[in-house]
């Protein structure tokens, strides 16, 4: 398989299980019950530190991923991957993974590096759809 589709394979795993580590900071403080119901606000109760952080991570991948889901099915239609796309396709992969923890580890510096390494290698790699 193309190497740039297996990137998006495996960030597709990443992004179905990136809800995990939320998760289970929410049945930490909510408890399982909660967890199971309709999600009813917990007077007197929200995450805090390690668990806040690792759901917004999981939300600005919700944000980030369809652009490079986009960009590498469209790239593979055109017949446009190249030794650009690969190093771009592992670049993305790589900054989303250290993103996440780096946001949950509460780095900013190296979430910030991350986060911008990856939506420019993301936008990169959009730009060369049109190119």
């Amino acid at each position: 398989m193309v190497f740039e589709y297996n990137m998006l394979a495996l960030m597709t795993l990443i992004f179905l299980f990136a809800f995990v580590p939320s998760s289970l900071a929410k049945l930490k403080t909510f408890g399982g019950k909660w967890l199971a119901s309709n999600r009813n606000p917990v007077e007197g109760k929200q995450l805090s530190g390690w668990g806040a952080r690792v759901e917004r991570a999981h939300n600005n991948l919700k944000d980030n991923f369809p652009g490079f889901v986009v960009a590498i099915l469209v790239l593979g239609q055109l017949n446009k991957f190249d030794n650009q796309t690969y190093w771009l396709s592992l670049g993305y992969v790589l900054a989303r993974i250290l993103h996440f923890i780096f946001y949950g580890a509460g780095f900013v510096p190296g979430r910030f590096l991350a986060y911008t390494s990856g939506l420019i290698f993301n936008v990169w790699l959009l730009i060369k759809i049109i190119l």
